[in-house]
C-alpha cells in the first residue's frame, strides 16, 4: 500500500510539471467560444494528426473520491467536437488538440432529471472534463485524461467501445430554418429538429455528423443513429 502511494504521487508530480511546461499558452488560444482557432494552419492539424477522431470511449475509473455508480459515463470525439453521456444527460462540446495536450470549449448538456448520486456523479464528471490539460492512450488501449480542479490533479480512465455490431436505426428528421437559444451547462444556440411535418419543434442539443447547417434553410435529413 505504501509503494502504491509513492507511485501515485511520483506521477501526480510528473504530470504537473508536464502540464505547466508544455502547449497550455498556445491551447488558451486553440479555443474561442466553442470552437478550435481560426487559424487555418491549426485546423488543417487539427483535422489530419487527430487520433481521437471517431473514436468513442467508456468511464471505467477517476480519481474522484466516491466510486462510479451503474449509470454510464462516456466520450466521443468527432473532428472538432465531443459528445456523450454524463450519467443521466447527453453532452456536446468543441475541443482542440496539439500533441498531447487537450482543452474543451464550452459544454452544453441537457437537463434532465436523476437520482442524487448520479447528478453528482454527472456533476463531477463534467467539471473533470471542463479542466482537461492531457491525454494518452495506455499500454492496455485505455483512454486517459489529466485534468486540473481547483489546483489538484485528477485522471479519467475510459476503456474503448467497439460498435461494430450495434444495431442503427435510420429515420429522417426535418431541421428548422433557425436556431433557437437553448442552455445546457452554459446558454447556446441550438438546432431544432422533428420527425413529423406537424409535429412541433424541439431543440436538439447534439451535433449530426457529416451536416453542416447554413441558416434560412429548412432541412429534410435522413440519419442513422446508433441504439444503446
Amino acid at each position: 500500500m505504501i509503494i502504491n502511494l509513492k507511485i501515485n504521487k511520483l506521477i501526480e508530480t510528473f504530470i504537473l510539471i508536464f502540464i505547466s511546461s508544455v502547449y497550455l499558452g498556445s491551447l488558451n488560444q486553440a479555443i474561442a467560444n466553442e470552437t478550435p482557432s481560426n487559424s487555418s494552419q491549426n485546423l488543417t492539424e487539427n483535422k489530419t494528426k487527430n487520433p481521437l477522431n471517431g473514436t468513442e470511449w467508456q468511464l471505467v475509473a477517476w480519481s474522484e473520491n466516491q466510486p462510479l455508480t451503474k449509470a454510464i459515463s462516456t466520450i466521443a470525439f468527432e473532428k472538432e467536437r465531443l459528445s456523450g453521456d454524463s450519467s443521466c444527460n447527453r453532452y456536446t462540446a468543441g475541443y482542440a488538440i496539439q500533441e498531447n495536450a487537450i482543452k474543451l470549449g464550452l459544454i452544453a448538456a441537457t437537463r434532465k432529471a436523476c437520482p442524487e448520486e448520479i447528478m453528482t456523479q454527472e456533476m463531477l464528471f463534467l467539471s473533470a472534463l471542463e479542466g482537461a490539460k492531457l491525454y494518452t492512450i495506455n499500454a492496455q488501449g485505455q483512454l486517459q485524461i489529466a485534468y486540473l480542479k481547483q489546483k489538484q490533479i485528477g485522471i479519467l480512465t475510459f476503456k474503448p467501445i467497439t460498435n461494430n455490431n450495434t444495431p442503427t436505426t435510420e429515420k429522417t428528421v426535418y431541421i428548422s430554418p433557425e436556431t433557437r437559444d437553448c442552455i445546457g451547462i452554459l446558454p447556446r444556440q441550438c438546432l431544432q429538429i422533428k420527425e413529423n411535418i406537424e409535429d412541433k419543434w424541439t431543440l436538439f442539443y447534439e451535433s449530426i455528423e457529416g451536416f453542416e447547417y447554413e441558416h434560412g434553410y429548412l432541412y429534410q435529413v435522413r440519419i442513422a443513429q446508433k441504439k444503446n
